[in-house]
């Protein structure tokens, strides 16, 4: 059993950017008193989007469970290997490098659905996707290679 996990580096960033933006807000509301009703609404809200962020850098989000049974993406149903049509792995924006493998599964087989995957099953990544832009390199050659023991990771021409 191998576990992935989102890269902390990109989270790191996250962070940052979110301590910026709160301490952005609570100058903003020194600097006007009179606003006060809606700085403390955007400070509150900053202080979630902070919180949050600072929460998912201590204790990592695992991104993907690849064992002998399946593939568990996120905190997904575990989708079986015998289930698995193909596999490919495409590149779904044109200037960044974001790939990602869409795992395609068999015609009939049916899984529970998270909203999320409801949402991006019509989209470019799937309903059963890895992103190997979350991960960091090793990680995102090491999951091929974990998948490709089980079935044929496609890439891309």
């Amino acid at each position: 059993m191998e576990t992935f996990y989102y890269d902390n580096r990109q989270l790191q960033k996250l962070v940052f950017l979110n301590a910026v933006m709160l301490c952005l807000v609570i100058l903003a509301g020194n600097a006007c008193p009179n606003c006060l009703w809606w700085i403390s609404i955007v400070s509150v809200l900053c202080l979630v989007s902070f919180s949050a962020s600072l929460y998912v850098v201590i204790f990592p989000q695992r991104l993907a469970l690849v064992n002998d049974e399946g593939i568990k993406i996120d905190h997904n149903a575990t989708l079986k290997w015998t289930d698995i049509a193909k596999a490919e792995q495409k590149r779904v924006s044109g200037f960044l490098k974001r790939e990602i493998i869409t795992i395609i599964p068999k015609e009939g087989v049916a899984y529970r659905r998270t909203l999320m995957q409801h949402l991006s099953g019509r989209s470019p990544y799937g309903e059963f996707s890895v992103p190997l832009y979350a991960m960091t390199g090793e990680d995102a050659k090491a999951i091929i290679k974990a998948m490709e023991k089980h079935i044929k990771v496609t890439k891309p021409e």
